[in-house]
């Protein structure tokens, strides 16, 4: 828990979102990159509907790496509550090959938004 709470104070300092102080409660969608890999970025993603969404940067922000267990940039991960529940990972290429399509259609899966 004391992860997800160092975590979250992160997120205040470098979110450009002022009040993220419930991250913890519902779904939030984090996008870990480094600033040489920012064109590798997955676009779009504050479009998604139903999840709060937050970039980490970890170059500017190290311990972020060790606390998300970030092994490649991008990485995309769904928290519930606090917890990881989804994640993408970049390839050798350092890229990724979903779409913010693709992380809402993860979203809908587990909100039921899709039944409709």
């Amino acid at each position: 828990m004391m992860k997800y709470f160092v975590l979250s104070i992160l997120f205040i300092i470098s979110s450009p979102i002022k009040n993220i102080s419930n991250w913890g409660k519902g779904l939030a969608v984090v996008q870990y990159n480094a600033e040489f890999n920012k064109s590798n970025s997955v676009k779009n993603l504050q479009r998604l509907s139903d999840a709060r969404v937050f970039s980490a940067w970890i170059d500017k922000h190290p311990e972020l790496k060790e606390l998300g267990r970030i092994k490649s940039v991008p990485t995309i991960i769904v928290y519930k509550d606090g917890e990881e529940i989804r994640r993408w990972e970049a390839g050798i290429m350092m890229n990724l090959t979903i779409t913010h399509h693709d992380v809402q259609e993860y979203i809908d899966e587990l909100t039921g938004a899709n039944k409709f």
